[in-house]
């Protein structure tokens, strides 16, 4: 780290920044939280000018503040313009602890400030419109749109950032005030702090952030699980997961580099004390088992050693528990610097994380460049980890995270979010306006207690969304990078899922869609009946899983449902893993408000073959009455390639337009009705024949008026594969 006993060197532009901003970084505000007053009463952030980029890299070698501008602006030489401070942009708020007694009883909470230097677009490049909505967001996300160059922090006038939390509570306002602020990070993690907020959590935070209460489903278990193996950290070696065991989980992208693994062949050594010392054990899973043993916990659980990866048995049994193993740990590291199980744990080994803070000192007060300004929008959102599938689950289901990116390391609960760079570790009710680590997630939304049928479809298909957006270099681990998510929403609603569809809202999973490109992916999974046989089975086509990207640098984003009124019309039985078919409980939203009527089109009788009669049964198969027909319809695809196919089934005039963006045939399509949505309207599968047996190829929707003119419409018995 750059430091300097003197006063930092000031440009004639720079002296005249308002100084009181920053000496007094910290302002009391007497309205009610939450508040949009700004930090300093009746003033607005003012935006001053720095001059051009051209002047700020002239004015670098005699002024230190535009040095250390200049150096954000060295890493975008492309920029043309100039550069702006906005002087007070809040960082956050927050009310003091309990116990620390105020100077004024009738000050509510505080703001935090920070010292922000934005780059400023030439005229021409700034929108001026008019422009469509799309093309003014287009312009926003250019390379030469405003965006932060350099962001300062005042550092905290106490030592209390070197432990973290002071061993007794201040009890004047001031002295606690004076713990607030940024952070010194060294080359080398603060364990001490780490285990600090971890303990913090622990003794403070309750039930909220427990993980053995987040289970309470598993009361009613005969047998609470508990993963096979766990690593000692001390004895460095793998060993029977003990009963009640405390153990800490890694999350990290395998990648590219090559991970050892536990197999058949090698699980006696690797259960010999210090084994893992001789095995080539990746830098991430050896950094992780330093970092465990140093923060004072004993063992560990990974993947790859945890689980014997050649044992296709237990490997099944372990992967569709994967939620008890990370809602249960009492918290998860997450790899997120590196793109590979080598990339390791920046700076728990010496030598391995580089110091990219900055200071600036001035006549009353200490300025520290914020480390990570990347993530105070997109948190760890553009990392190689927050791409890949399997990290998604891990992320959702661990109820406290510790966050290693290259520079510094985040901490997020429940109830709490830190940084090594900030000291917030005692104030409470903070509400920030830029978080150095996003605290919420489409995770959080998980109440970790029963839903609502409406609130349960919005959770799923939330979840459901944010996966189908990771990517996955296996198109087999489709399911399994999900079945954590699935064993806990699972077991949180006493349901069933049926290839990644929940039973109990089944008609709603049923109706997902995609909103890019996309194609049957042909998958086989491997499938145990009861005896134990192993069975390769296809995917059905009627589920999400069957379906891939065409692109495989993205995946589509996913609809789970068209809405929460949909509302189940039809019985669904499927054929399970012993070739018995069982009747799919589909439950309505009774939360929901409106009674429906009878469906109208469905006047005709099932016929009484029993099912039970039908022969070649298949695994996955759905078996099913409901009303089928054949319709004149326009079928239509991106000409940008292979793309998300829409169907039209009663085309008026304007469908037939020429568009530019789509190429369109008219078809005669096969579509069955498989739901209903609202009052009046049919949910339609489009589908394909194959030896008898139906193949979903697309979704859409119809007004049930439309339908029911359809004279050619009949009352089949559908087998769905």
């Amino acid at each position: 780290m750059e430091s300097s006993e003197s006063i930092a060197r000031l440009c004639e532009v720079c002296s005249k920044l308002n100084k009181q901003r920053f000496t007094h970084p910290i302002y009391p505000c007497r309205d009610p939280l939450p508040c949009s007053t700004p930090p300093i009463e009746g003033a607005h952030a003012a935006f001053f000018p720095l001059g051009s980029i051209d002047e700020i890299k002239r004015r670098r070698f005699t002024c230190d503040f535009c040095k250390l501008v200049a150096e954000g602006l060295d890493k975008e030489p492309h920029l043309k313009g100039g550069c702006s401070v906005k002087e007070s942009e809040e960082f956050c708020n927050f009310k003091l602890p309990r116990g620390v007694k105020a100077r004024h009883p009738s000050m509510t909470h505080f703001h935090l400030p920070q010292l922000s230097v934005l780059f400023d677009p030439p005229a021409e490049n700034r929108f001026t419109g008019p422009s469509l909505p799309w093309e003014v967001k287009a312009k926003a996300r250019g390379p030469q749109s405003s965006h932060y160059i350099q962001v300062f922090q005042v550092k905290t006038r106490s030592c209390a950032e070197a432990r973290g939390r002071t061993a007794a509570s201040p009890q004047k306002e001031q002295e606690f005030l004076d713990t607030i602020g940024g952070r010194y990070v060294s080359t080398q993690v603060n364990v001490q702090l780490l285990r600090a907020w971890l303990h913090q959590c622990e003794s403070e935070h309750g039930e909220a952030c427990m993980p053995s209460s987040r289970l309470r489903v598993e009361r009613n278990r005969e047998t609470a699980f508990q993963p096979t193996f766990v690593i000692d950290v001390v004895q460095w070696c793998l060993v029977d997961t003990p009963s009640q065991c405390r153990y800490v989980a890694l999350s990290y992208v395998w990648g590219t580099a090559p991970v050892f693994r536990h197999l058949l062949e090698n699980t006696k050594d690797l259960r010999k004390v210090n084994s893992l010392h001789s095995f080539p054990i990746p830098a991430t899973i050896r950094d992780a088992i330093t970092l465990v043993r140093a923060i004072g916990e004993r063992y560990l659980w990974v993947d790859s050693l945890c689980i014997i990866q050649n044992d296709l048995k237990m490997q099944q049994a372990e992967i569709v528990r994967m939620g008890s193993i990370y809602s249960k740990a009492l918290f998860t590291i997450i790899a997120a610097a590196g793109d590979h199980a080598n990339s390791g744990l920046p700076g728990v080994e010496t030598g391995s994380r580089e110091q990219v803070q900055k200071i600036l000192k001035l006549a009353d007060c200490e300025l520290l460049t914020v480390i990570d300004i990347r993530n105070m929008s997109n948190g760890i959102d553009d990392t190689t980890w927050a791409e890949r599938a399997w990290t998604f689950q891990e992320r959702v289901l661990s109820s406290r995270v510790l966050v290693f990116s290259e520079n510094q390391v985040y901490w997020s609960c429940r109830a709490a979010s830190h940084s090594e760079e900030r000291s917030l570790e005692q104030v409470r009710d903070i509400r920030r306006r830029h978080l150095p680590f996003p605290h919420r997630h489409a995770t959080d939304s998980l109440s970790w207690e029963r839903l609502q049928p409406s609130e349960y479809c919005s959770t799923y298909y939330d979840l459901l969304a944010g996966y189908r957006q990771r990517r996955l270099s296996y198109q087999t681990d489709m399911l399994n990078a999900f079945d954590g998510v699935s064993e806990i929403l699972g077991a949180l609603q006493d349901d069933t899922f049926h290839w990644g569809l929940p039973e109990s809202i089944f008609s709603y999973a049923m109706t997902w869609s995609f909103t890019g490109p996309y194609s049957r992916n042909d998958v086989e999974v491997p499938v145990f009946d009861g005896n134990g046989s192993k069975q390769m089975i296809s995917i059905p086509s009627w589920s999400w899983a069957a379906w891939s990207g065409v692109d495989p640098t993205r995946s589509p984003f996913l609809h789970a449902g068209d809405s929460t009124h949909v509302r189940p019309v039809v019985h669904f039985d499927i054929v399970d893993g012993n070739h018995q078919l069982v009747r799919i409980k589909d439950r309505p939203m009774r939360d929901h408000p409106g009674d429906f009527a009878p469906p109208l089109w469905k006047n005709e009788r099932p016929h009484r073959l029993p099912l039970t009669q039908h022969s070649a049964l298949r695994i996955g198969q759905l078996y099913f009455w409901t009303s089928l027909a054949n319709l004149k319809a326009i079928r239509y695809w991106s000409d940008l390639g292979p793309g998300e196919v829409h169907y039209i089934p009663f085309p008026s005039p304007r469908d037939f337009l020429p568009d530019p963006n789509t190429m369109r045939e008219i078809v005669h399509q096969d579509f069955i009705v498989v739901a209903a949505r609202g009052p009046g309207v049919l949910m339609l599968l489009a589908i394909e024949w194959k030896d008898g047996v139906a193949y979903r190829v697309g979704m859409t929707d119809v007004k049930e008026v439309e339908w029911l003119r359809v004279e050619t419409r009949e009352w089949r018995l559908i087998t769905l594969g």
